[in-house]
C-alpha cells in the first residue's frame, strides 16, 4: 500500500504550486513550546507562495460564493491544547494570520491537570491508535474557556471536534452520537456567545466515521472537515473538506509536496466513498 509520506519524500525541493488555483487546509495538532520557532519558520516559508485566508473566506470559496484565485491556505488546529492559544497569541496574531481551532467540549471544561492527562491518554492517544503521546507531557494541558474567548476576540474562528474525541464509527446508539456531535457544540456556543458552523470528526480517517454519524453532522453544521488530503478547489463540497496533516518536524520538501498534491491520489477512493454518504 502507498504511504503518503514515502511518496512525498521522493519529490524534489519546491514550494511553488501549479498554475491552477488552489484551496487547501493545513491541519496541526499539539505543538511543543520548544518547536514554536519551527512552526513560525514554516508559516513564513509558506507565505511566500500561499495566501492564508480566514475560515469565513474559506467558507465562501468552498460554497462557490467567492472566486478561488491563486493559492489559498486555511490554517486549522485540532483538539484544543493550550499550545494553540500560545501559538495564536505569540505568532499568528502578530503576523495577522487567522486560524480555525477545533475544540473538544469535555476537554476544555476540565480544570484538574491529572484529569486532563488521563483524558489525553485515553481519548486522544488511545492504544488502538498507537498510544504514544508527545514526549512533552507536562505541556499537554487544555485551553480554558477564557483562552478560547481570547482567540475569538483576536479574529480567529472556533469549530467543534466532538464532546470526547471518540471513534464515531464505533458508536451504535444514536443519542450518544447526537451528544458527541451536536449537544456539546450547542453548550459551547452558549458559553462563548458565538455560532459554531465548522465540525471536524475525530481521527479524520474514513474508518473513524460512517454514514450515520455524517447524517447527524449534516443536520447541524455548514462545513465538515476530514483528515484526508486533497485540493478543495477541485472538489467544492463544504461537507467533505480535505485537509493536509503536517508536523513541525516535516521538511519543507515534504510539506511542499503535500501542497502540490503528491499524495492526493492515495485518498481518492476513500473520499469517493465518503462523498457517496452525503445526502
Amino acid at each position: 500500500m502507498y504511504h503518503p509520506y514515502s511518496l512525498a519524500k521522493n519529490i524534489t525541493n519546491y514550494i511553488r504550486p501549479s498554475d491552477n488555483n488552489n484551496l487547501r487546509v493545513l491541519l496541526f495538532h499539539y505543538i511543543a513550546k520548544k518547536d514554536f520557532n519551527k512552526f513560525k519558520k514554516i508559516i513564513e516559508w509558506l507565505s511566500k507562495e500561499w495566501k492564508f485566508i480566514s475560515a469565513n473566506d474559506f467558507g465562501k470559496m468552498i460554497k462557490g460564493d467567492k472566486q478561488i484565485t491563486g493559492n489559498n491556505l486555511l490554517l486549522t488546529f485540532d483538539d484544543g491544547y493550550l499550545s494553540d492559544y500560545c501559538i495564536a497569541k505569540e505568532i499568528l496574531s502578530p503576523m495577522g494570520i487567522p486560524a480555525l481551532f477545533f475544540i473538544i467540549s469535555e476537554f476544555c471544561m476540565m480544570d484538574d491537570k491529572n484529569e486532563q492527562k488521563m483524558f489525553i491518554g485515553k481519548n486522544l492517544y488511545p492504544k488502538w491508535h498507537g498510544g504514544n503521546s508527545p514526549s512533552q507531557k507536562t505541556e499537554l494541558i487544555n485551553m480554558s474557556i477564557k483562552n478560547i474567548k481570547y482567540l475569538i476576540q483576536s479574529g480567529h474562528e472556533i469549530g467543534y471536534h466532538t464532546a470526547s474525541h471518540p471513534r464515531l464509527s464505533t458508536i451504535k446508539n444514536e443519542s450518544t452520537l447526537i451528544n458527541e456531535i451536536i449537544n456539546g457544540a450547542d453548550e459551547l456556543e452558549s458559553m462563548l456567545n458565538i455560532r459554531i458552523n465548522h465540525f471536524s470528526f475525530s481521527f479524520g480517517d474514513l474508518d473513524s466515521f460512517n454514514q450515520k454519524a455524517l447524517k447527524i453532522a449534516e443536520s447541524r453544521y455548514k462545513f465538515i472537515y476530514t483528515g484526508m488530503r486533497g485540493n478543495n478547489a477541485s472538489h467544492l463540497n463544504p461537507l467533505a473538506i480535505r485537509r493536509e496533516s503536517i508536523s513541525v518536524n516535516d521538511s519543507n520538501n515534504l510539506i511542499g509536496s503535500f501542497l502540490l498534491g503528491a499524495a492526493d491520489f492515495v485518498y481518492k477512493k476513500k473520499l469517493n466513498i465518503y462523498e457517496s454518504w452525503i445526502s
